[in-house]
């Protein structure tokens, strides 16, 4: 009979450590990488493929390696504890597979939240339409040329071209509002 603490263990509980420890030590390692990257760190993370259509959009994917290494981590932990506590075998199996699958959807909607509140920085021009704005260089009347505008749009100062229908030009300072967005050009019209 073998008095080490690793012989003193049933073959089960062997096979929640054996898998419990390498999964744990991964998680650890894609946890400092992903530190050291400021999150990038995917290391070909996606077992599943990428579709065309998905480019830019947040995605649940369950299988990915990042998931896989919780799900074995989790349910290797959740086995020992249970083992620990006397559960049976077979309750053992079943909590600590579905605390692993919970670990991955849990995980996975952390990802796809995250990913959610990724933004891309994009002025959207066409927001622009209603807003006032100051003109920084005289805008030709009757559409005879082009001046420029200065609008904030979306927490940032930018400058558009600008086209009028007045009249009359309007002069360098002067107020208006942005009626219409084309071609990323403002038509504008006095206040």
């Amino acid at each position: 009979m073998d008095h080490t603490w690793w012989g003193s263990l049933s073959p089960v509980q062997h096979l929640y450590w054996i898998i419990a420890i390498p999964a744990t030590v991964i998680l650890f390692v894609q946890l400092i990488l992903a530190f050291i990257s400021g999150f990038e760190f995917h290391m070909g993370s996606d077992l599943g493929a990428h579709h065309a259509g998905d480019v830019g959009a947040p995605h649940f994917q369950l299988l990915t390696l990042r998931n896989v290494v919780a799900f074995f981590s989790v349910f290797g932990w959740t086995g020992l504890a249970l083992k620990h506590a006397g559960v049976s075998n077979l309750f053992t199996i079943l909590i600590s597979f579905s605390s692993g699958l919970l670990m991955m959807i849990i995980m996975t909607s952390m990802f796809v939240g995250l990913s959610k509140l990724q933004s891309d920085g994009t002025i959207m021009i066409s927001g622009a339409k209603g807003l006032s704005a100051q003109i920084y260089l005289t805008v030709p009347s009757n559409r005879t040329g082009f001046g420029k505008i200065e609008v904030v749009l979306q927490g940032r100062k930018i400058e558009l071209d600008a086209l009028t229908d007045d009249l009359v030009d309007i002069p360098t300072g002067s107020n208006v509002k942005i009626l219409d967005i084309i071609n990323n050009q403002a038509i504008v019209e006095r206040i």
